[in-house]
């Protein structure tokens, strides 16, 4: 691929083989060769005129372009809209500017345009606003959880946790039934020794997120111990039972949080067997 040197005759370019461009790709990092026209020459090959272009290469990232290099100068047909190249240097620009083969403006250092440039750069613009994006989400999603917090102020540590997974059950299937509200009440109360207007309860359910990744799981239930979790997977089967239906997005945050929890589902099921058999006597967690 890389190095070919133009030799000149009698304004023809002498050589075995023209170097070709090409692209390569892998670990989801890769670079594409491309020649942009910078003036026509009087130089010709085989296939006819040759103009002068710039060589560069584009580097992305996942296909999407977030770097451009220029590699120097290079020889090309078809106003350089083609696969194959010779590489022209600094000392071969000169020799055919002074024999009058190529225009004496053009820069013995090649140098991209701005446009150009641009042009290798828009990914990093995309780049910079999917992290803008996410840093913002992110932002967001710390801000409703200490307002979350906020309101449960009163409860221990293990208690705010219990709480916040069982205000997330409330809002895995996108709607907070006046059934759910009324059974994090209940166990919220339960557990401050606190009494929480339903209004309050309602607001702590809504600034909960709808769905979570593995690490949202594994934020509930970071820092609590195998019988603190056996209490937060009670709490929760106890706020999507409330209703008397199960539905599928709240079969998925069940799921979600015993396998942060690496909680087996014979576990869950009998938890579950349990909640709904009334075995817990309707009782809250503690």
């Amino acid at each position: 691929m890389r190095h070919l040197i133009a030799g000149f005759l009698m304004a023809t370019i002498v050589t075995s083989m023209a170097t070709q461009a090409d692209a390569r790709r892998g670990g989801g990092y890769g670079t594409a060769e491309q020649l942009i026209f910078v003036s026509p020459t009087e130089f010709e090959d085989e296939t006819g005129p040759l103009a002068l272009c710039h060589y560069v290469k584009t580097h992305s990232i996942i296909f999407v372009n977030v770097w451009r290099s220029l590699n120097g100068y290079a020889l090309a047909s078809n106003n350089c809209d083609s696969e194959q190249y010779y590489e022209f240097n600094a000392a071969e620009l000169k020799g055919a500017q002074d024999d009058g083969m190529v225009p004496s403006d053009v820069p013995l250092q090649p140098k991209l345009s701005i446009k150009s440039l641009a042009e290798g750069f828009w990914g990093l613009g995309l780049l910079a606003a999917i992290l803008a994006f996410a840093g913002l989400k992110l932002l967001a999603v710390q801000k409703r959880r200490s307002q979350r917090m906020a309101m449960m102020s009163q409860a221990t540590p293990a208690a705010q946790s219990i709480l916040d997974a069982m205000c997330h059950a409330a809002k895995a299937d996108g709607y907070i039934a006046p059934s759910e509200v009324a059974m994090i009440k209940q166990a919220a109360e339960k557990m401050t020794g606190t009494t929480f207007a339903m209004d309050d309860v309602k607001r702590m359910a809504d600034l909960a997120e709808e769905a979570l990744d593995l690490k949202g799981y594994k934020r509930l239930v970071n820092g609590r111990t195998k019988p603190e979790q056996l209490d937060m997977m009670r709490g929760v089967l106890m706020v999507v039972a409330a209703d008397g239906k199960l539905d599928g997005k709240e079969q998925v945050f069940v799921g979600g949080l015993a396998q942060a929890m690496g909680m087996d589902g014979a576990t869950v099921q009998a938890l579950l067997a349990e909640v709904v058999g009334g075995d817990a006597g309707g009782a809250a967690p503690a």
